[in-house]
């Protein structure tokens, strides 16, 4: 598949269809931004909740969704067209405490929903949470998911 794009850890793009997106997550959140009548997308992998001052901006929920959302603007992106799929934040560790490190996934999906409704962009399909690690493709042409699972697949069409 020669547009396939790979987005790594703390990384986020912008592409247009006829582009597939793919990310590998586990705890971490993968935020699919679609505008339906440009048909472009974005999409960031985000590792953490909050940015801790100077890092890498596209690390954290909330300075990558800032980012991905001024990318897809300055394309001619609307942002009344724009809706969010959110998929990841699984529990990937056993903790026998409550440690900030056992609620990551937790803490990155309520980051991720938080930026996202700073901008009135509606999440229109999740799938998160559990225990298990997900691949996401992010199909540009019409907006659908596609999360594989545990040896499931499930689709989401709503844009």
């Amino acid at each position: 598949m020669d547009n396939l794009l790979n987005i790594g850890v703390a990384q986020l793009a912008v592409a247009e269809n006829p582009v597939i997106m793919r990310t590998i997550l586990g705890s971490c959140v993968g935020i699919c931004v679609y505008e339906r009548n440009k048909k472009i997308g974005g999409m960031a992998h985000i590792l953490l909740p909050k940015n801790p001052g100077n890092a890498n901006p596209e690390k954290y929920a909330d300075t990558a969704i800032p980012m991905l959302i001024q990318q897809m603007l300055k394309k001619g992106c609307k942002r009344e067209f724009m809706t969010a799929k959110i998929a990841g934040g699984a529990s990937m560790f056993k903790f026998k405490s409550t440690t900030t490190l056992a609620n990551i996934g937790e803490n990155n999906v309520e980051a991720t929903r938080q930026a996202l409704a700073k901008f009135s962009i509606p999440i229109v399909a999740e799938d998160i949470g559990g225990s298990a690690g997900r691949i996401i493709d992010f199909f540009l042409e019409d907006g659908r998911l596609k999360v594989k699972a545990s040896g499931d697949e499930k689709i989401y069409y709503k844009v």
